[in-house]
């Protein structure tokens, strides 16, 4: 009756909401061809099954991976989630089918071959659904595999996180990609997405499978709520950030600034219904007085909650208020800001350009490294400095000039990525932020994060042969991939990559912390740059069309970064490669460890050797220590 009730009050939002937006207005996608009603109607009808069908999926991998891991209602929320990921699957087929339609202008009968492969692979809405496609397939066959009890999270944790991967591709191809602050129009929308999905699929796994929890429904209602008061403020605010770039300030006069308002009203009434959850149904799960009232009051909210999810794809297809002609800057669109002018020291340090994505990062990084050392006393300062260094050198790279110039500049560029991907991982590395995390974090965290430092993922990614060729792609044969120039051009995937860049990193010096490999890898630095400094054409294709008036011609330019890439990576990689070599050599005394070195049985025996010591010291009688005590140096 639940599931009923959700898909008609979501129909009936989505018809009222693309009729009054204008989504069905022959002018709502100028310069292309109309496709008719039937398939306009299909088209927002699969996008919203689509929608729906992946935060299910979310939801039900979300409950069996981290809230009921190991008992028989997260199997079922494994079999239910892969019923849901088929379900996302099919929408999504029928969206690729729809969406051709509607782009070509064309009925069923009228699309050929080189329509659909024109679409699926030369169109980055194509590509971006084929993913989409793939992603719902996988989840919904590995979700489905047999034995996942015996397995961390019930087998549950990739499915979940390639369900998540598997939402964001359409939101780097579609109009937020292409406007003004691609970035912050880009990764708020991502924000946006990944918060409602942990969200309203999380409460709609939680209230259908709560009879199958038993006992443990108050404890993990405690846990769901405090995820969904994040996930609230996560949803509100990127959702205001996102208006604020696509309306260009508050106009709420139009049809798509009136639906923001709709959206924004839905939203405040489920922050009231949550509250009303922490104040009336949580207390009355703790305190035996049953789970009827929160089940109930959960239903009202998935409704709710039907209705704004219909009410976000149809403002999906409301077309914005236009920009007036003859004011846009094309070089301005392109890069997100006028061309700069002649590099140097101080506009290279002083001419900010934030990048939202790592700003976040960094934020984060600092605020949870701090919690850790406040409620690790006794952890030491120099990993506490490195860390902090290494988040410094981060922000420098991804949000002073050197983020603006590297859209102009190939040599800026290439000195980003070695900040990012070889500098900053050796100092965040020093840090042992895993370290500090088992050590400080209380409750069911500690399981979770040493079981997924122990995946199999992570030890396939610190391998040191795995991490070597990882790096060597990264470095040098990504410049010369198609991605290359779609990074230039889209600078939400610039931000991706550089993220991707700085995780190849960490992988890497933490793989072959203690080995030969980096010594190996030295020559292949050398051959591998000196032929990208002898590439005879200018990569990507981007920076020759800015029109760039100062500087070094591009091609001399990309020589120049060619040079700085791999020399920079082969002495930052010589020079960690040496200090372990020392190390190992028993400079730094015996017995020594390698500090940048964290295997994942080491990870899960420390954190088990942990938990088995505050349990002995939680019920040993108190005695008096002295400060050289054992207990107190473990």
């Amino acid at each position: 009756m639940l599931a009923i009730g959700a898909g008609a009050i979501a129909l009936v939002v989505l018809a009222l909401v693309v009729r009054l937006g204008g989504a069905f207005s022959e002018t709502a996608v100028p310069g292309l061809s109309q496709a008719g009603a039937l398939t306009k109607t299909g088209l927002v009808t699969a996008r919203l099954g689509g929608n729906a069908a992946a935060v299910l999926t979310v939801g039900w991998l979300l409950v069996a991976a981290v809230f009921v891991p190991g008992t028989p209602a997260a199997r079922r929320c494994r079999r239910a989630a892969s019923l849901a990921a088929t379900a996302w699957a099919a929408c999504t087929l029928a969206l690729i089918v729809f969406t051709l339609l509607d782009l070509f202008g064309v009925g069923v009968t009228g699309v050929t071959g080189d329509m659909m492969r024109t679409f699926l692979v030369e169109l980055p809405q194509g590509r971006a659904l084929l993913l989409v496609l793939a992603a719902a397939v996988a989840v919904s066959v590995a979700a489905g595999l047999p034995g996942g009890e015996h397995r961390a999270g019930n087998g549950a944790g990739y499915p979940l996180a390639a369900a998540l991967a598997g939402m964001l591709p359409p939101l780097f191809t579609g109009h937020a990609a292409s406007g003004a602050n691609h970035t912050l129009a880009v990764y708020s929308l991502v924000a946006h997405i990944l918060g409602v999905a942990l969200w309203i699929g999380g409460l709609v796994a939680l209230v259908t499978v709560a009879p199958a929890v038993g006992d443990r429904l108050p404890r993990v209602a405690y846990r769901y709520s405090g995820l969904a008061l994040v996930s609230f403020a996560v949803v509100g605010a990127s959702g205001a950030v996102n208006a604020w770039v696509r309306l260009g300030g508050v106009h709420l006069g139009s049809r798509y600034g009136a639906l923001v308002v709709a959206k924004a009203a839905a939203l405040a009434v489920l922050g009231a219904i949550g509250w009303w959850h922490r104040r009336a149904t949580l207390p009355a799960l703790r305190d035996g007085r049953g789970a009827r009232p929160f089940l109930r009051l959960g239903a009202v909210e998935v409704l709710v909650m039907a209705a704004t999810m219909a009410l976000a794809t149809g403002l999906s297809r409301t077309p914005p208020p236009e920009v007036a002609p003859g004011t846009l800057d094309v070089v301005a669109l392109r890069l997100g800001y006028p061309l700069p002018g002649p590099a140097g020291a101080g506009p290279l340090l002083l001419d900010w350009w934030i990048d939202p994505l790592f700003l976040v990062l960094v934020a984060g990084g600092a605020v949870l490294y701090g919690t850790g050392v406040a409620r690790v006393r006794d952890w030491p300062w120099r990993r506490t400095l490195a860390w902090a260094a290494g988040l410094l050198v981060v922000l420098l790279a991804t949000c002073s000039g050197i983020s603006r110039y590297s859209m102009v500049l190939f040599s800026v560029l290439a000195v980003q990525h070695v900040l990012v991907g070889l500098v900053a991982p050796v100092l965040l590395l020093y840090g042992a932020p895993l370290r500090l995390a088992l050590k400080a974090m209380r409750g069911e965290g500690g399981p979770l994060l040493a079981a997924a430092a122990a995946s199999r993922g992570v030890r396939v990614l610190g391998d040191p042969l795995v991490a070597s060729a990882l790096l060597l792609l990264s470095l040098y044969v990504f410049y010369l991939s198609p991605l290359f120039g779609a990074s230039l051009a889209n600078h939400a995937l610039h931000s991706l990559a550089l993220v991707v860049f700085l995780g190849v990193g960490l992988a890497y010096f933490h793989g072959t912390a203690g080995t030969l490999m980096p010594f190996a890898v030295l020559p292949l630095h050398a051959i591998a740059g000196i032929a990208l400094m002898r590439h005879g054409t200018v990569l990507g294709g981007w920076y020759e069309h800015l029109g760039r008036r100062w500087g070094a011609s591009p091609p001399d330019d990309q020589h120049l970064g060619a040079l700085l890439l791999w020399t920079g990576a082969a002495a930052v990689t010589l020079a960690v490669a040496a200090a372990h070599g020392l190390r190992g050599h028993g400079l730094q005394g015996r017995g020594t460890r390698s500090t940048t070195r964290l295997s994942a049985s080491t990870t899960v025996g420390s954190y088990s050797e942990a938990e088995s010591s505050r349990s002995r010291s939680s019920t040993a009688a108190p005695r008096s220590r002295s400060p050289e005590s054992p207990t107190r140096s473990s």
